[in-house]
């Protein structure tokens, strides 16, 4: 369970940041393709400051959406479409058995997704991800 090291990884960061002031609110930016459980990280942030300077802390997290872009043609899409071109590059002999039900590999290996991409409007394959992969504190709020 990764959330739970991730969640002590940033409680800590924002107390050694912050170390003299309340801590109003943390939000957290955590891109979609890092398949990170959400509720499992904020159940985590909320038991691991309980006993810290963060108890009364708001932890907002944001989840940012994956964008990819063609760098031949400059053509963006977002996951639903990656995903859609991922499942029709890869035969189901390429799946991972999971709770009795194939699943494609990028909910194992997220990294995967550039890799089996191709541009939907001219097929390219040089392709960035523009954003998708966050995982930052990006505000803290502190009472004045």
């Amino acid at each position: 369970m990764h959330e739970w090291s991730i969640a002590e990884s940033i409680i800590e960061a924002v107390i050694q940041s912050v170390k003299y002031q309340k801590i109003l609110e943390v939000e957290i930016k955590i891109g979609e393709l890092r398949d990170l459980d959400i509720e499992i990280l904020r159940e985590s942030l909320k038991i691991l400051s309980s006993e810290t300077i963060l108890r009364d802390t708001k932890f907002d997290i944001i989840v940012s959406k994956a964008v990819f872009k063609c760098f031949d043609c400059g053509e963006e899409w977002g996951m639903r479409e990656a995903l859609k071109i991922m499942e029709n590059m890869l035969t189901v002999d390429k799946y991972v058995l999971e709770e009795n039900e194939l699943e494609p590999p990028i909910h194992f290996i997220p990294s995967l997704v550039i890799g089996l991409q191709r541009c939907p409007k001219c097929g390219g394959m040089d392709i960035n991800i523009e954003s998708g992969r966050e995982l930052e504190i990006s505000k803290v709020k502190v009472e004045e």
